[in-house]
């Protein structure tokens, strides 16, 4: 039964809305499925109580539309819910001037397929005051696809970082290369028109003060006394001098909905017809060979190139 109208609301948004509700259904599909899903999603939303009920919800949930397969006041609250949380994106194509003026170069190993810009990044006002008095640097960050989800809802938090080698924080770098080395790929949500799986960098701004090492500055509170930070790296001891303000999206295969469905049905067809003719060539083989022909065609063979 073909959902109606109101069950597909988000259907009539502009095709750059729909990607971001796109890519946000990607990174919600990303953390569920992860062993960490239980925390990467909190805080749940009210009309879900588990993370279970939110994996339903977006099994059943199609494009195109954007839309639940079901009816029902949850699966429509779950599309309200990503698409108030996609409304907070803007996510386009790469595009070399916009990726320079993050970057300030494009001498780089890979660019992005996407770009990902936060319409309102949630920065304090302890953050401005600091950024207008002391500035701030541009850093880069790369973590897991499953993380992602949780990091643009409630920020980075360096007490989660695993790696410490340089103390504790979240670790950054200078140096876009260095950050996607880190950045771990992720399968997306599979009706997913961007791509298939997916890499992700967050571009953070990083103010200029103490709570932030650079470079080789000594770090107090490691085990090693020699140790010193790359110089391209950056540590943020304080989780309120940092802020996600973009993410770079890194896919390894992206189409528009229009090929996606051509190629679905040719692969649908090619399957049905597929399978078809290999019965029957079974079948061909079964009757030659209870026949004897099968036999006397190899004899033939083997004589005519003198085996025999």
């Amino acid at each position: 039964m073909k959902p109606s109208a109101s069950e597909c609301s988000t259907s009539a948004k502009e095709d750059k809305h729909d990607y971001a509700l796109d890519f946000i259904l990607s990174l919600l599909f990303a953390s569920l499925k992860s062993f960490k899903g239980e925390s990467l999603v909190k805080p749940l939303p009210p009309f879900a109580s588990s993370i279970e009920l939110l994996d339903r919800y977006l099994d059943q949930t199609s494009y195109p539309p954007f839309c639940s397969i079901k009816n029902g006041v949850e699966n429509q609250q779950f599309i309200e819910w990503v698409t108030l949380l996609a409304d907070q994106l803007t996510i386009q194509p790469f595009d070399d001037n916009r990726f320079i003026d993050l970057v300030g170069h494009k001498n780089v190993k890979q660019t992005p397929s996407y770009i990902v810009q936060m319409k309102s990044p949630k920065i304090s006002q302890q953050f401005e005051d600091l950024a207008s008095v002391n500035g701030f640097s541009i850093g880069f960050h790369g973590t897991q696809t499953e993380n992602v989800f949780s990091i643009l809802q409630n920020g980075l938090t360096g007490h989660l970082n695993k790696r410490a080698l340089f103390g504790p924080g979240t670790y950054l770098s200078s140096d876009l290369d260095v950050a996607l080395s880190f950045a771990k790929q992720g399968k997306s949500w599979p009706s997913s028109c961007i791509c298939q799986n997916m890499t992700c960098v967050l571009v953070c701004k990083v103010i200029n003060s103490d709570q932030v090492k650079k470079g080789k500055e000594k770090l107090s509170g490691i085990s090693f006394k020699t140790a010193s930070l790359p110089h391209n790296y950056y540590v943020v001891q304080n989780n309120d001098h940092i802020v996600v303000t973009h993410v770079f999206v890194y896919s390894s295969r992206k189409m528009n909905p229009s090929i996606r469905n051509t190629e679905s049905k040719l692969l649908m067809l090619f399957r049905c017809y597929g399978f078809v003719l290999i019965y029957g060539l079974i079948l061909v083989f079964i009757c030659l060979g209870s026949k004897g022909v099968f036999k006397k065609w190899a004899k033939r063979f083997l004589q005519f190139v003198g085996i025999n």
